[in-house]
C-alpha cells in the first residue's frame, strides 16, 4: 500500500482504529523516519553523499564512530563478504572504512549479527594495517 490509496481509504471512512494503525505501520519508509536516540553498534544509516547504506561498527573513545559501507552489487570488486542479517539479505560488506562524529543520514534498521561486525571489523583493520 501507499501513501495515496491510504488517503482514498481514510477519505472514505469506515475504518478502524487499529486498521488505521496497521495501514500506517505498512507505508513504504515509515521504520526509516525514524531515528534512534541513542547511536549503537549495528545501527544502519544511508549516507547522503554516498547513497549507500553504512553501518556503526565501533565507538571510538573521542565519540566518533568507525564505519563500514554496504552495497548491494555482489559484482562490485571491492566487496569484503556478504551480509549476514536478517535485515540485509542481498548486501555486501565493502572493504570501505570511514568515520563520522554523528551518524548523518537517515536511519534504516539495525544489524543484528554482532559476531560479523566484529569479524568485518578485524578485516578492515588488517587492510588499512597492511598498505
Amino acid at each position: 500500500m501507499d501513501k495515496s490509496i491510504l488517503l482514498d481509504k481514510v477519505k472514505k471512512g469506515g475504518y478502524t482504529k487499529d486498521q488505521l494503525f496497521k495501514w500506517i505501520e505498512c507505508l513504504p519508509g515509515s521504520v526509516a523516519t525514524k531515528k534512534p536516540d541513542k547511536h549503537k553498534k549495528g545501527d544502519v544509516y544511508m549516507h547522503p553523499v554516498f547513497r549507500h547504506p553504512y553501518i556503526l561498527l565501533e565507538c571510538n573513545d573521542n565519540g566518533s564512530w568507525i564505519c563500514g559501507l554496504l552495497t548491494s552489487d555482489a559484482d562490485f570488486e571491492e566487496n569484503l563478504e556478504p551480509c549476514r542479517s536478517r535485515f540485509f539479505v542481498d548486501s555486501y560488506f565493502t572493504k570501505t572504512l570511514f568515520t563520522v562524529s554523528v551518524p548523518v543520514g537517515s536511519w534504516c534498521n539495525v544489524f543484528d549479527n554482532a559476531k560479523q561486525i566484529k569479524s568485518v571489523l578485524i578485516q578492515l583493520r588488517n587492510i588499512f594495517l597492511t598498505i
